[in-house]
């Protein structure tokens, strides 16, 4: 009989235990009634910089929202500049077509530098790659979403494809017109970009 009783014991104990183990302590993440976990959102407030010298080390860190197309990078460049005006960098080269260099700081006063930057579609870089800076693009790109896209036009070169690329975004809807480029036209762009 108590070989039997024993295992029950220990296995109301050990749920017992467990089920203590699931309070919130507001460390972060709290669970919702579904048993999910939310984590809590930080609030950030952001400056576009024009100091290049801030980007230092930045390399890739997440893309910028979803980013399946060309017209979806197209409205993202749109709602870029509707938040924060030019960039700080801007090229006809369709592989670096421009760079913001953005602060955000959080309530607590820590701040990390990010970079959005357009290379056919949009992405966030950053030096240090940390949660901290994890929060601060997801609420970037949520600060940004937030706007319209603003209306604009400009001309782009593709030299992996040899094309010129017009785009425009107007009223929301974004266009392009693809067409191909002279060899000498390819030359001189190269120079240009490269040289």
């Amino acid at each position: 009989m108590i070989k039997r009783v024993l295992p029950v014991f220990l296995l109301i104990s050990v749920i017992l235990i467990l089920s203590g183990c699931n309070n919130n302590n507001n460390t972060g993440n709290d669970n919702n009634d579904s048993g999910q976990k939310e984590e809590k959102v930080m609030n950030f407030t952001f400056e576009s910089l024009q100091d290049a010298d801030l980007m230092g080390g930045s390399s890739y860190f997440m893309d910028f929202g979803e980013m399946n197309s060309q017209e979806d990078a197209a409205i993202a460049e749109g709602k870029l500049l509707s938040a924060f005006g030019e960039p700080e960098f801007t090229s006809e080269n369709y592989e670096n077509s421009f760079n913001y260099i953005i602060r955000a700081t959080a309530e607590s006063g820590e701040s990390v530098i990010l970079t959005v930057y357009g290379i056919g579609v949009v992405h966030i870089g950053v030096e240090q790659k940390d949660d901290f800076a994890e929060k601060a693009a997801k609420a970037l790109i949520e600060h940004v979403n937030s706007f319209k896209p603003a209306d604009f036009e400009r001309t782009v070169y593709y030299l992996d494809f040899d094309l010129q690329i017009d785009i425009s975004v107007k009223d929301g809807v974004a266009m392009f017109v693809n067409s191909p480029i002279s060899e000498e036209k390819i030359n001189e762009l190269f120079d240009k970009f490269f040289g």
